[in-house]
């Protein structure tokens, strides 16, 4: 007696979507939020430059899909054992673990910078020179404060704080749509004499928007597929697709929405910022756009409430990723020299915030242009098209196989 598919749990659109959602709550943290990411990778191409990244998502649900198909067919439930069995030639797994260890770190480190920036943005500092270190000192302060008596309570409203900050970057979107740009333009134009806006500023370079917003993009967000294949197991191949499929309509539609309405606000912000015109006595506007844009906008109330939530995000993504290091290194840190875990504990943890606290002294703006983008273009050669050149034929070969049905459930 076969299950009637519809009623398969490990097949429905609710187990898919509890997947997609790993990929999701991945994906959408402070760099997102904060507008940065956005802007950098996808509004500077114009109003156009919305469906670069469903087409980014769109090429990271199919590799995704490849690696949970392949992981899936195989019985493994870690990256580990699916790198290591994917790629043609033993130890070449090691490409996934140095590809993680950078982008973990500089994810880090971005919180930090991107936390720093917050707070000096809502106490009207501009966030450069001796104040990037001052800013940034201070998120360490709390870092070490929270790593060594909270973390328990942090990871425990982690995922809370992930879907307030989305509902509260849903409502500021809807926000920068509504605003009247023409007024608020018209007012600064007035209390600035000989001020101008270029209605055109946008980089018109197709090459630039397919590598970097496609490709360059699509490959450093390669970092979800460690909770994607750790998440396949609870699912048919069935809903393996149906994953990847929600997985790219979930981020896509959020990046797209996100980019249309900083696409809207970005002649105004570059020509601010070019100008050297301050906002609150920031002049670095596009360094948190999405809070520039609630200023700008006026709207009190959901400014500080977003402001907070930023960089409560902030400090919650430094304080697990700071936590998920250290419990990949600390069992294997002097492990014979240091017999207690505690300290080998907090060895790791204090190597890890220094090395953020020192790259996060980049900023923000750089961490993403250049640590997320070099990334991007090492993960297109390290994982991107390893899915196609060897991930595919490998699956093919194991559904022609002798053994074709394994991990395959037949009602998927």
């Amino acid at each position: 007696m076969t299950t009637n598919p519809k009623f398969n749990t490990k097949g429905s659109i609710l187990a898919a979507y509890t997947t997609a959602s790993l990929w999701f709550g991945t994906h959408v943290g402070g760099g997102f939020a904060s507008g940065n990411q956005v802007v950098q990778y996808f509004a500077q191409y114009g109003s156009g430059g919305w469906l670069i990244p469903v087409i980014a998502m769109g090429l990271l649900a199919v590799v995704m899909y490849i690696y949970m198909e392949f992981a899936h067919l195989n019985g493994f439930d870690n990256f580990k054992d699916t790198f290591e069995h994917l790629y043609p030639v033993p130890k070449m797994e090691i490409l996934w673990e140095i590809f993680n260890i950078v982008v973990v770190l500089a994810a880090c480190a971005s919180a930090v910078a991107g936390a720093g920036n917050v707070l000096a943005n809502f106490m009207g500092i501009n966030y450069e020179g001796k104040n990037v270190i001052l800013m940034n000192l201070v998120i360490v302060a709390i870092l070490i404060v929270l790593t060594i008596f909270g973390i328990k309570l942090v990871m425990a409203a982690s995922s809370i704080l992930g879907i307030i900050i989305i509902i509260v970057t849903l409502v500021m979107i809807v926000t920068g749509f509504s605003a009247d740009l023409d007024a608020i333009t018209k007012s600064i134009v007035e209390a600035n004499p000989g001020f101008q806006v270029n209605p055109d500023p946008y980089t018109h370079s197709m090459s630039s928007a397919i590598i970097r917003g496609i490709f360059v993009y699509a490959g450093f967000q390669c970092i979800s597929l460690g909770p994607m294949i750790a998440g396949q197991p609870e699912l048919t191949e069935g809903g393996i697709k149906k994953a990847a499929v929600i997985g790219w309509i979930m981020n896509g539609s959020a990046l797209a929405l996100s980019a249309a309405m900083l696409a809207k606000w970005y002649p105004l912000l570059k020509a601010m910022v070019d100008a050297q015109i301050p906002v609150n006595g920031v002049t670095n506007l596009l360094n948190v756009p999405n809070q520039t844009v609630l200023q700008l906008a006026n709207v009190k109330a959901v400014m500080l409430a977003y402001s907070i939530l930023l960089f409560a995000a902030f400090v919650s993504t430094c304080i697990t990723l700071t936590y998920s290091m250290i419990q990949r290194f600390s069992p294997v840190f002097f492990p014979n020299s240091i017999k207690k875990e505690t300290v080998r504990n907090l060895c790791v943890g204090v190597i890890v915030i220094a090395v953020c606290f020192l790259v996060s002294l980049l900023g923000l703006t750089n961490i993403i242009k250049y640590a997320y983008g070099y990334s991007g273009y090492y993960a297109i050669f390290a994982l991107i098209l390893p899915a196609f050149i060897w991930g595919i034929p490998k699956i093919r070969k194991l559904k022609a196989g002798p053994n074709a049905t394994t991990g395959v459930d037949p009602n998927a």
